[in-house]
Formats: structure tokens, C-alpha cells, sequence
């Protein structure tokens, strides 16, 4: 993901990606958000979702007994969306289940609906646009070669 839109989310959801500035023996979110673009909105309303949960379940709590949930690693594997979290409950759980399923359904690099998943070399949700437009880098790339 772009360094402009992780930054983003990393401002809008300071809790939920405290762990970004850990080293990594301590936590994955230090790479970064490891994905196309194309998910930012995916990921936002998702921060979102978790944003609310918290502050909801919160609300009348000394901080101290505050519920947390943090991520611990967020990346596209197999052509979707993988989001690890510390804490949380299982409607946070069902919120990343959602999610990480609609993945599938959504270009990674430009946001549009698919079907499709391409596994030529790594796998990942394209549209057929941006299938095409790999594609042909891709083999740009290996005529230099």
C-alpha cells in the first residue's frame, strides 16, 4: 500500500495500529500494511467497524479496564486479505472474517469488483484490467532479462 494511504489509516486509527512502531521481534505491523491499494477502503471501514466495537464496549469503563484490539499484521496472502489482530471478541473476529472473504471479491490494486484470481506467479485479486496490465509488465520484465 502506498506510504500516503498506510499513513492514513495509522492517523485515523491510532489504537488499532499501535503496534506499527514495535521492532520485529515484537510485532509484524512494523513492515507495514503489506497490500494493493485497492483495499484501503476495505481496510477503512474495517478499522471502522473495530473503531466502533471498542468505544461502544467501552464507553462507561475506567481505561484501565479498557477492552483493546490491536493489529499485529495486516498483508494479502493467497489473493486475499489477511488482517491478525491482539485482543478483540468474536464480533471483531466476525468483522475480519467478513472482510478478509470480500477481499476476494475486490481488485487489490484498483478497488474495483472481480471474480477473478489470478495465480500466474503470486496470487492476487485482480480485475481483469489490472490482470492485463500485470500481465504485460510482467513480461516486459522478462524480455529484459
Amino acid at each position: 500500500m502506498k506510504q500516503e494511504l498506510q499513513d492514513k489509516l495509522f492517523e485515523k486509527y491510532p489504537e488499532i495500529f499501535r503496534q506499527k512502531d514495535l521492532s520485529p521481534q515484537e510485532t509484524a505491523m512494523c513492515w507495514g500494511i503489506a497490500c494493493g491499494d485497492g483495499w484501503y477502503t476495505l481496510i477503512d471501514e474495517l478499522c471502522g467497524d473495530i473503531q466502533n466495537r471498542l468505544e461502544n464496549k467501552n464507553r462507561n469503563k475506567p481505561e484501565e479496564e479498557h477492552e483493546i484490539c490491536q493489529a499485529v499484521q495486516v498483508k494479502e496472502k493467497f489473493g486475499g486479505l489477511c488482517f491478525y489482530i491482539y485482543g478483540g471478541d468474536d464480533f471483531i473476529d466476525g468483522c475480519i472474517s467478513m472482510a478478509e472473504s470480500m477481499s476476494y471479491h475486490i481488485c487489490s490494486e484498483c478497488g474495483d469488483k472481480t471474480n477473478s484470481v489470478s495465480n500466474r506467479g503470486w496470487i492476487h485479486s485482480l480485475c481483469l484490467r489490472c490482470q492485463d496490465k500485470h500481465l504485460k509488465n510482467r513480461q516486459k520484465t522478462c524480455k529484459k532479462d
